[in-house]
């Protein structure tokens, strides 16, 4: 069974429409390397940018974009993206950045080779939008962050978060 994994909010939904354009069925899950799976299947998991998993998951509960609303959802989505850790480099799990999968046409193709497919015309141009959870706006944290949510991250443990899935200092935009 071929699975398409990542915390919530991830891009999950994008990276399954990526793989479902190979003409594949494929299972959206947000499966981690905590629970049980099977040897034989097959898993690609998505990464995004742990400020902007937490912002987007905000505005997926409709949740006012405030201080409030999104430190208290910190904790939950650092737990979350936690389990997924050891997947980064397991050999059965190939991973995918979400700013990468939408920005660059070779992580089209190292899909493609790790489900051993032929890439398909047009594949990466069909990528935006059209998904369950689509809004036609990329989740930018920066238009929500500021010292005292910066804190919070911190407190919390963001910082060793965006580390160990190596965002720290990358996509800061």
């Amino acid at each position: 069974m071929l699975y398409c994994t990542g915390a919530p909010k991830s891009g999950t939904h994008l990276l399954l429409k990526a793989v479902e354009l190979f003409g594949v069925e494929a299972h959206h899950s947000h499966m981690d390397f905590t629970k049980p799976w099977d040897a034989d299947d097959t898993h690609i998991q998505i990464i995004r940018n742990p400020r902007n998993t937490v912002i987007s998951w905000v505005r997926f509960m409709k949740l006012p974009r405030n201080n409030e609303t999104i430190i208290g959802s910190i904790s939950y989505m650092l737990k979350r993206m936690e389990g997924h850790f050891g997947c980064i480099a397991h050999p059965q799990w190939y991973t995918v950045r979400f700013e990468e999968l939408l920005a660059d046409p070779n992580v089209i193709e190292g899909i493609a080779k790790h489900i051993d497919l032929p890439l398909a015309e047009g594949h990466f141009q069909s990528l935006w939008g059209d998904t369950r959870t689509f809004t036609n706006d990329l989740t930018r944290w920066k238009d929500f962050w500021n010292d005292e949510v910066n804190a919070a991250w911190i407190d919390k443990g963001g910082i060793e978060i965006e580390e160990k899935m190596n965002y720290f200092n990358m996509y800061k935009e």
